[in-house]
């Protein structure tokens, strides 16, 4: 019997994609949970964040929530996935609850948060993140969308 050496199809690639995991979180009023940014454009979106070298996505979703809103999460579905082609850039969004909140104050990383309704979201926002809002709040899952650079959408699914 013939053993293979190695694992079929599995190439070593210099660099990787960054990876992100994002959640959409809503209260009882169906009222979204925004984050500011406290770096880059200081733009508002939806918690979340890189996941680290052998983390799987499920844990960075956890952890980068507990850090920018002090709140424990569970996961529900997942809404879709986001790629920016000019960034080398994949995001994982979540569609979750909030189980549990403790205290929350700005820091280095998030100016403020707060819940917004859909049709009142906060500026300045991207397009992209207004999209995955958009997305999640449809209650669909296994959307993808591709975009060639910062607010262009190169292609889409569903279309």
């Amino acid at each position: 019997m013939m053993r293979r050496t190695r694992p079929r199809n599995k190439v070593k690639l210099d660099s990787m994609a960054t990876i992100g995991a994002f959640g959409l979180l809503l209260d009882d009023d169906r009222r979204v949970l925004c984050v500011k940014q406290n770096y880059a454009q200081f733009e508002w979106t939806l918690p979340g964040g890189r996941v680290e070298p052998r983390e799987s996505p499920l844990a960075a979703l956890h952890r980068e929530i507990m850090e920018e809103t002090g709140c424990r999460i569970a996961i529900e579905r997942l809404v879709g996935t986001y790629s920016r082609l000019d960034e080398d850039d994949l995001v994982l969004l979540f569609a979750a609850r909030i189980v549990e909140r403790t205290a929350w104050a700005p820091n280095g990383e998030i100016a403020a948060l707060g819940f917004f309704a859909p049709a009142a979201l906060p500026d300045p926002m991207n397009g992209r993140h207004r999209q995955r809002i958009a997305d999640g709040i449809s209650g669909g899952s296994g959307f993808v969308r591709v975009y060639d650079r910062s607010d262009r959408l190169l292609e889409s699914f569903p279309p």
